[in-house]
């Protein structure tokens, strides 16, 4: 049986400690039929040489160098230029298993699947959070390893299980072009609008239960620094942005199980932006502003946030008195 060649889109900006590491989880996998494209995205450290030196070891790269666009922009070029079956987007601080590509492929063809999604392994590196959950990223609770999920089936679960990483599953390319979706240029959490549109779109998928993505939480990095941002003005407005493109989508799908999808990110998004601290008078106008909830739906969504959160608080006092 043929191998289908898969396309690994890799955007590099700034990574000269961390690429090798991930070059090599890349080139060192058993399923050799793979394209690499990295889109060196104006590093101005030596990432490029470094590149530069995978090119000449290697002809199954493609080293595209390109002035600081941003994240959303190197992956949209990687994927012109993509001309596998499938595709995988690899952020280039964080690393993958040996049988990953395999594995994944290999369910893909067995059930002709437009996705699977997997776990992923967060550590620290450099940094450090008093919270640390080491499983935010396995969705085990949501979805059942190994199932070939129908499309209703597949949005239902992803209310709760929702994942925005598109480092978390791979796809399908010919999904990807025929609905015409890119990453939004220009826009925090544009992984958000991405994975949303392609979840959307998914007629059959499945999840792998394995951790096979290592993410790394590094000083300076995208995900670090999203942390760290969660409560500035800058993160509001982008997700004020989010809940307007995401409205835009309310007209054009129909069916039930794709609206309550939509409406989950929605209510989640809206109660985040409530919890941000950023000028009460700005946030207030703004979240008046938003489309895709009612004035009503606006009130319960909130109310009944608090009043899950009071019951989580008065459960967790009680552990702590019985203790």
């Amino acid at each position: 049986m043929t191998e289908p060649l898969v396309s690994i889109i890799i955007p590099v900006y700034n990574v000269e400690q961390y690429l090798m590491e991930c070059l090599d989880s890349v080139f060192n996998q058993t399923y050799r039929n793979i394209e690499v494209i990295a889109v060196n995205d104006g590093s101005t450290d030596g990432s490029a040489n470094i590149l530069k030196n995978y090119e000449k070891k290697y002809d199954n790269i493609i080293v595209h160098n390109q002035e600081n666009a941003g994240n959303s922009v190197a992956r949209n070029k990687g994927l012109h230029l993509a001309k596998g079956k499938y595709v995988y987007f690899l952020d280039s601080d964080d690393f993958i298993e040996r049988e990953t590509i395999n594995n994944l492929v290999t369910a893909m063809e067995k059930y002709s699947l437009d996705l699977i999604r997997f776990a992923a392994e967060p550590f620290l590196d450099g940094v450090e959070y008093k919270n640390f959950n080491k499983h935010l990223y396995d969705y085990s609770k949501f979805f059942e390893s190994g199932r070939v999920y129908k499309k209703d089936e597949f949005l239902k679960a992803n209310i709760k299980g929702f994942s925005p990483s598109p480092c978390l599953y791979l796809i399908k390319r010919n999904l990807l072009l025929e609905n015409n979706i890119l990453f939004k240029p220009k826009m925090m959490h544009e992984d958000e609008l991405f994975s949303l549109l392609i979840y959307l779109n998914t007629n059959r998928a499945m999840y792998d239960g394995n951790f096979y993505y290592k993410r790394r939480y590094r000083p300076g990095s995208i995900m670090t620094s999203q942390v760290q941002a969660e409560s500035n003005k800058k993160s509001f407005d982008s997700y004020v942005r989010l809940t307007e493109e995401i409205a835009e989508l309310l007209p054009k799908y129909k069916n039930k199980a794709e609206r309550d999808l939509l409406k989950s990110r929605l209510r989640s998004i809206y109660i985040g932006l409530r919890t941000k601290d950023v000028d009460m008078q700005y946030k207030r106008k703004k979240l008046s502003e938003l489309s895709g909830l009612g004035t009503l739906e606006k009130i319960y969504t909130y109310y009944t946030y608090q009043t899950r959160q009071w019951i989580k608080k008065q459960l967790n006092f009680r552990l702590t008195v019985s203790r």
